[in-house]
């Protein structure tokens, strides 16, 4: 019984520090800009947003609708704020393609004053409505790459080992790689999952599994989960990424293991197309990736 009484504390303890320690994402709202003159629809995206971004866990939310101006201009001065800071904010443009058609662009956007940089997710619909209905989701996968940075810290002292070694697992590579010459960064969480920033604002996320070929020689597989995105293709014109994308295979990388810090393989993705002008087929390219040593 005393045994059981310290297992169940032990257990307790450990649940516990998971909700002290778990540092929320600060996020500072700043609503949304709109090509809009319909001043009740905007008011309603604000609201909803606002709503929909509290809702996500391990967020902390101020509203600084007020200051919306602020953040168009420049980064708002967020000093002594930490590294965990995002400014948040949506924009909304409505787009006319004809006498009969329009179509409603919805962006959003987070800005991180520690690095200066933007990230954006972004949609079209063909009803207004349908960007309040399908925001929560735009929003989370926009967020939980950042969320994950400020809640995770990848172990990046991971040993060197022999390729093939029985005993390897998917946490000797947590931590973040670059390799990608349109990526910005390459982050590998522990438990097979990880996610892409690129240059251009996208975010994929990624699965990772080590699997064995015919010869018994152990290889990483990293593959995209989630939807294709035009801008997961940005060495492809904008016109012919949009096209292809809509039907693409997930990306997949498939990298020989010459150490904890070291891979090199093939990337199975969209290439431009050698005999159809304008358009994409499924290829493979050379690609490395290096572990980022700090």
């Amino acid at each position: 019984m005393i045994r059981l009484y310290k297992g169940l504390t032990s257990t307790l303890l450990l649940i516990l520090g998971s909700f002290l320690f778990a540092v929320p994402l600060q996020v500072d709202y700043y609503g949304v800009v709109t090509s809009s003159a319909d001043t009740s629809m905007l008011k309603m995206a604000q609201d909803v947003f606002f709503t929909q971004l509290n809702s996500i866990d391990n967020l902390s939310v101020t509203d600084k609708r007020p200051d919306l101006s602020k953040v168009l201009s420049a980064l708002p001065d967020t000093s002594g704020s930490g590294n965990q800071k995002v400014i948040f904010y949506a924009e909304i443009l409505q787009i006319k393609k004809s006498e009969s058609e329009t179509i409603w662009e919805c962006t959003f956007k987070a800005k991180t004053p520690s690095d200066g940089k933007t990230y954006s997710n972004n949609t079209s619909f063909d009803s207004y409505y349908k960007i309040l209905v399908n925001a929560k989701l735009s929003i989370e996968n926009l967020l939980n790459p950042l969320k994950e940075m400020a809640l995770e810290t990848p172990s990046e002292n991971a040993d060197d080992f022999i390729p093939g070694k029985i005993n390897l697992t998917l946490e000797s590579f947590s931590g973040t790689w670059s390799g990608e010459p349109y990526a910005d960064k390459i982050v590998i969480l522990r438990g097979g999952r990880g996610f892409i920033i690129y240059k251009n604002g996208a975010t994929m996320n990624i699965a990772l599994s080590l699997e064995k070929d015919s010869s018994g020689t152990q290889k990483l597989h990293v593959k995209q989960t989630g939807k294709s995105n035009a801008s997961f293709y940005p060495e492809l014109s904008r016109e012919i990424a949009l096209t292809a994308a809509a039907n693409a295979s997930p990306i997949e990388w498939i990298f020989s293991i010459s150490s904890a810090t070291s891979l090199s393989g093939d990337k199975h993705t969209l290439i431009k197309s050698n005999t159809v002008p304008e358009s994409a087929s499924q290829g493979i390219q050379k690609v490395s990736w290096s572990k980022n040593q700090h």
